[in-house]
């Protein structure tokens, strides 16, 4: 025994990594799985079931590398440790956050899928060609930092989404019925304001509401003052460059929200008693409490109109805070998110007779999404 003691001292190091290994499995074993992250604002990986379809074809071993990493015990302080380490050395991004001046997040936004790109824009073209007596707006959003490039780090080179924008509403000039809104001068001529969450990858309200401004210029409507409306606010919000970067000075953001007055509210169908997710105001994920987050269809009904306007707009989240404004302007709004829509869109469009329709997407998410194909059906 004696023997076997001096012979361990003779590797201390080997001898303390190896129980600090076997203790953390140990821990690790018996830690009970979390399904959601507040820290990272986002649903956690939990332990994948055993087919052996997936097993043969490797995604079983890639959802199981997953489920290790988001159930790691003491992950959250982990993620602190690598945050603080990195600001003491001084980095400028973290996990695709470019850290800008002014206490701005940005997107490391530096490639851009060309081909599904094009492929949507062709969808686009297509489903609008179809319908040539209807009226159509498309409108492309670009990110906090195309508007604020001069809070870029010096160097760092991102997408020219000014391009892009300008090339896909070129696709359209032959159109007679679509409008294309170009929001990125109002935006840039406005970029004093509070325009962008600095932690977060949305426009704030008072952006839509320019974006809005832009879409009732070009279709000659008269836009509701957003001075007459009453104005929410709520505080500490940090968003989701923030969740990604875990930027360790990173500033809170707020998000401004307004009352509106005299409407119905219909969520996939069935009446809401509001358009907002008010308990989501108190959470992580502050940004999901309008419109009560992305669903397949979700109806605005204003009881203050008495004609029979009718607008649908098909949009990613970033519509989701422009939707307190439109519906001030139309009987009935219909806001479609195809990544939840699980039915014969074409059915459903034809179904109705919008005088008004909005296409508005980010322009990454526009080069990403693959639910854009849904308008063919």
């Amino acid at each position: 025994m004696i023997q076997i003691l001096k012979k361990i001292k003779k590797y201390p190091m080997t001898i303390f990594f190896t129980s600090i290994i076997i203790i953390f499995t140990a821990l690790d074993v018996f830690n009970k799985d979390i399904t959601f992250s507040e820290y990272e604002n986002r649903s956690l990986a939990q332990k994948p079931k055993f087919y052996y379809s997936s097993f043969i074809e490797g995604r079983f071993f890639n959802n199981y590398d997953r489920y290790i990493n988001d159930q790691f015990i003491f992950r959250d302080k982990w993620i602190n440790i690598k945050s603080i380490s990195e600001n003491i050395l001084g980095k400028k991004e973290n996990n695709n956050v470019v850290y800008g001046k002014k206490d701005f997040l940005f997107d490391k936004f530096q490639n851009i899928d060309k081909d599904n790109l094009s492929k949507n824009i062709s969808i686009i073209n297509s489903f609008i060609s179809k319908y040539d007596s209807l009226n159509f707006n498309l409108m492309i959003i670009p990110e906090s930092f195309t508007i604020y490039k001069d809070f870029l780090p010096y160097g760092i080179k991102l997408v020219d989404e000014e391009r892009y924008i300008n090339s896909i509403y070129s696709e359209f000039d032959n159109f007679n019925n679509v409008k294309s809104i170009d929001i990125v001068e109002s935006l840039k001529h406005n970029k004093d304001s509070y325009i962008y969450y600095r932690t977060d990858h949305h426009w704030t309200s008072y952006g839509a509401y320019l974006a809005y401004l832009e879409y009732c210029k070009q279709n000659s409507i008269l836009p509701i003052d957003i001075n007459n409306l009453k104005k929410n606010t709520v505080t500490d919000f940090y968003g989701t460059y923030f969740s990604k970067s875990k930027k360790m000075d990173a500033k809170a953001d707020r998000i401004d929200y307004y009352d509106i007055d005299n409407i119905e509210v219909f969520v996939d169908n069935l009446k809401v008693d509001n358009i907002n997710d008010d308990s989501k105001w108190s959470s992580s994920d502050k940004y999901s409490a309008f419109l009560k987050g992305n669903n397949a269809i979700t109806l605005v009904k204003n009881n203050n109109k008495n004609d029979n306007s009718k607008i649908l707009i098909i949009k990613d989240s970033y519509a989701n805070s422009f939707i307190q404004f439109i519906v001030n302007n139309y009987k009935e709004t219909y806001i479609v998110d195809l990544r939840s829509f699980g039915n014969n869109f074409n059915d459903f469009f034809e179904g109705h007779n919008f005088d008004n329709v909005i296409i508005m997407y980010n322009l990454k998410n526009i080069s990403e999404d693959l639910n854009i194909s849904k308008l063919k059906y």
